[in-house]
């Protein structure tokens, strides 16, 4: 039953795209006294009540959608984002390659009597942390 009732629905969708129809569309859930349920785009029939309305579209043309945007603005906030993501990758990179490094420094054996002091230094854009082995 929910199958069919989805397949109506796509049905409808897809009837309504098909016919040109785009100022605006609904799809009303609609039950009569026997609990039956249809679905219609039309108003509910009056032996029927309406439930909700399932599917409200109001498409909105381009030039609206564009309208009161400042292209310029917002390409270079997305230049900014893209630049800091660059950053922090080259960031990330530098600092597995200075943990390898680091791992391969205290892994190395000592000779008795020796010791041995490393530093792992941490890059980050806003912030940098020392950790030592001793």
């Amino acid at each position: 039953m929910i199958m069919n009732a989805i397949r109506f629905v796509s049905l409808a969708v897809l009837v309504w795209c098909a016919t040109g129809n785009v100022a605006q569309a609904q799809v009303k859930k609609c039950t009569d006294a026997q609990g039956r349920i249809t679905y219609t785009q039309n108003s509910c029939p009056k032996a029927t009540t309406k439930d909700k309305t399932i599917m409200a579209y109001t498409p909105v043309s381009p030039t609206q959608a564009s309208q009161g945007r400042d292209w310029q603005q917002e390409n270079k906030a997305f230049h900014q984002r893209q630049a800091q993501r660059d950053s922090i990758a080259f960031a990330e990179s530098k600092n597995r390659a200075a943990i390898e490094t680091f791992n391969a420094a205290i892994n190395k054996p000592l000779q008795p009597g020796q010791s041995r002091e490393t530093t792992l230094t941490f890059t980050n854009p806003s912030l940098n942390k020392t950790a030592k082995s001793k």
